[in-house]
């Protein structure tokens, strides 16, 4: 039985075209919540780049910064920054601004420098633009979560100087760096545990790369239309796409809605 259902955001819940959750979806999550299932957002956002969505629905937990920052009911049930040699390793790497850099901590968002790639990356999620630090600034500070703007064809500019980081790509422009304990499974299991609800019982939606740990994880995992290949090949249901109300369309198939 479904007793808790984790969303990504962008690409999932949120249209890249309206940067919007539709009304039909909106529609469901209410009657998700009248049936007594907990909703939780998943997502490489921070925190303070779900203002938007979280105006639209108020959500029973959150896995930000891909499950290195997860709360609910007011509580902080994981935190897990970065070690400091993963930040040296990222510094050293972004330094003399090879690539484009967002830093993500617990509180600020900043960029080491800005290009077209970043520029696209703000226009898709329709967000305000970082403050711009040096890459240096990262040093010695607690660092959750950093976005790179790098093609796969250029990412050797960053995972050869960086043997203690994790990445994972949901867009050929950038890599999302996390530690190598993070993930948003590891996130899920923080608010599952909390709720004291089985992973067994648990759903998740997701578009991504970053999302496919999560996605196998959850006794049901359901892959949008927009999702690649390999990673449908894997899960156990595809839907439309976001902009088809494909989380609509698999709620009805498993019977929820």
């Amino acid at each position: 039985m479904t007793k808790a259902i984790f969303f990504d955001v962008d690409g999932t819940l949120v249209s890249f075209k309206t940067h919007q959750i539709s009304p039909a979806v909106r529609q469901a999550l209410q009657a998700l919540r009248e049936r007594g299932i907990k909703l939780f957002l998943s997502t490489g956002r921070h925190l303070a780049m779900l203002d938007p969505v979280r105006q639209v629905f108020d959500f029973d937990g959150y896995v930000t910064l891909s499950g290195q920052y997860c709360t609910a009911q007011g509580q902080v049930l994981r935190s897990t920054p970065m070690p400091p040699e993963a930040v040296e390793e990222l510094v050293a790497a972004a330094w003399t601004d090879a690539f484009s850099c967002i830093f993500l901590e617990g509180e600020e968002i900043y960029i080491n420098c800005i290009n077209e790639m970043t520029r696209q990356f703000i226009r898709d999620l329709s967000i305000p633009m970082p403050l711009q630090r040096p890459a240096d600034y990262a040093r010695g500070r607690e660092v959750y979560q950093a976005v790179t703007f790098l093609t796969r064809e250029r990412e050797h500019l960053l995972l050869d100087r960086a043997p203690h980081l994790k990445t994972t790509r949901w867009h050929p422009n950038f890599l999302d760096v996390i530690p190598p304990s993070g993930g948003k499974d590891r996130g899920m299991d923080a608010l599952l545990d909390y709720f004291r609800i089985p992973v067994e019982d648990a759903m998740a939606f997701g578009d991504g790369e970053n999302d496919l740990s999560m996605l196998l994880h959850a006794g049901i995992g359901v892959a949008m239309g927009s999702a690649h290949e390999e990673m449908k090949r894997q899960v156990d249901w595809v839907t439309g796409t976001a902009d088809e109300d494909g989380v609509v369309q698999a709620l009805a198939h498993f019977g929820l809605i």
